[in-house]
């Protein structure tokens, strides 16, 4: 699979890479046992976001190949 080089996979790699710093950075202060805890909590934490955002991100990915693939059939 070719990685597409247009707006959407450039925002969707901005967006995994982003929503991949949160997480490390708690693991390094806090600790696993924290961060876990923050993953499983009822709460809306952090985490939990960078995990929605990863998801975006990933969709941005996949609207970056859908629109390519548009754009060639043309």
């Amino acid at each position: 699979m070719k990685f597409v080089k247009n707006v959407f996979s450039a925002f969707g790699v901005l967006f995994i890479i982003t929503a991949i710093i949160v997480p490390i950075q708690n693991l390094i202060v806090w600790g696993p046992d924290f961060v876990s805890d923050f993953y499983t909590s009822n709460e809306i934490t952090a985490e939990k976001i960078s995990i929605g955002v990863i998801a975006f991100g990933a969709f941005m990915i996949i609207l970056a190949h859908k629109k390519a693939d548009y754009i060639t059939k043309l």
